[in-house]
């Protein structure tokens, strides 16, 4: 064999020892896990196939308190978006940011159309809803969210923006007590329906993922108000989560936690309820109460296993903010209470429902949790840890 030939030869094969080596590297970008390190405006990544926290940390990114990252449809890019108004593109091959956008002043969810073309974010600050170009970052549409009362014109806060089938966007006006449903197919992406809601001060709202049902908290209300998306023109159906059961001698919670904290799964929908030790148990199907599960203490996030078969909960308080509470879709009932670390922030299920991703923030540790063993089969050190935002999120609605 000549020289030539000889090199042609031993590059070809370091080029193939490469790619074999890389194959042979477990994880990738479907198993990367975004965790918020909030004190630090930072992001850690986690590869929970691999079972280590990669060395690359994004930083930067803003007041992180209640930031949400989507995801854009073909995996190439991550869209985080925080408190102080910015969303910052993410480029999850290269873990960088790649680009940066101030919408607002203030800004609380995000969400990515069904095309992956468009990004909505919810402002609080000056109040409306901006879209963005998710490949140019441009801003490509603003919706003040304007209103009259009383002969006065006034800005309303928007906030449980979610991406709607359709390729639509859906998103609730506080002040306003207004929800809107904006069609992202077209040029102009116009707001299609605005439907009053019965209650004042919606505060938050969420998206069942079979992407047909919109759900609004109000705040000082035990009421929820429920849209069907496949005939929105019916209007809101007002859904009550005190049970009938027990005695009421206080006044109503001023509002429910984030009800992206809903559990949606099996016959029943799972509702945390502030201020008391229970879950409240609604049919999927007719939206009727039927029946309180006993909890530890007050319940924080019912997170769904994909299997459908378990929720698992969470909790605040100095006594209860420490565990988790494993409850039986079917038997609607606690089956076990796990000791997990201090003040657990977030909890979310990998794709195929083996293991919970757990963040302690007062442990400042990441734990992965064996969803049958229960067993932590592995803790890294992540600086006050909240949010956690894996990958697959680009392939469930309204997330």
């Amino acid at each position: 064999m000549t020289q030539p030939l000889r090199g042609i030869a031993l590059a070809l094969f370091v080029v193939f020892a490469s790619a074999l080596v890389a194959s042979a590297e477990p994880g990738g970008i479907g198993s990367r896990v975004f965790v918020v390190e909030r004190a630090s405006e930072s992001l850690a990544v986690y590869d929970f196939v691999a079972r280590k926290l990669l060395p690359a940390r994004i930083t930067g990114l803003g007041n992180l308190r209640h930031a949400t990252m989507i995801f854009s449809p073909d995996l190439r890019y991550g869209y985080l978006a925080t408190r102080n108004g910015q969303v910052s593109r993410i480029d999850l091959a290269k873990l960088e940011r790649t680009g940066v956008v101030f919408t607002s002043e203030n800004s609380i969810d995000n969400a990515i159309s069904q095309d992956g073309r468009v990004i909505a974010t919810a402002e609080y600050a000056p109040g409306g809803l901006t879209l963005l170009d998710a490949e140019s970052m441009e801003i490509l549409k603003k919706h003040p969210a304007n209103f009259e009362k009383d002969g006065e014109r006034f800005a309303s806060r928007v906030t449980g923006v979610v991406d709607a089938p359709g390729n639509r966007f859906a998103c609730v006006l506080i002040e306003a007590a207004e929800i809107w449903l904006v069609d992202a197919s077209k040029p102009e992406f116009p707001i299609e329906h605005r439907i009053k809601t019965h209650q004042n001060n919606p505060y938050d709202a969420m998206i069942t993922p079979d992407g047909r049902y919109y759900v609004v908290g109000h705040m000082k209300s035990d009421r929820v108000s429920v849209l069907d998306l496949t005939q929105p023109e019916g209007g809101i159906r007002e859904v009550s989560l005190r049970d009938p059961k027990r005695d009421y001698d206080k006044a109503m919670p001023v509002k429910l936690p984030h009800l992206a904290s809903w559990a949606v799964a099996g016959r029943s929908i799972f509702v945390p309820l502030v201020g008391e030790d229970r879950l409240a148990v609604l049919d999927r199907t007719t939206w009727n109460f039927v029946r309180s599960i006993p909890l530890r203490g007050h319940p924080v996030y019912a997170v769904r296993s994909p299997t459908e078969r378990e929720v698992w909960v969470s909790f605040s308080g100095d006594e209860d903010d420490a565990y988790v509470q494993v409850i039986d879709v079917e038997q609607l009932a606690v089956v076990d209470t796990l000791r997990l670390g201090r003040r657990i922030y977030h909890m979310d299920f990998t794709p195929r429902g083996s293991h919970v991703l757990v963040s302690a923030n007062a442990d400042d540790k990441l734990l992965l949790v064996n969803a049958s063993t229960r067993e932590i089969e592995d803790a890294v050190e992540v600086a006050s840890p909240s949010g956690i935002f894996g990958a697959w999120r680009a392939f469930r609605i309204g997330l």
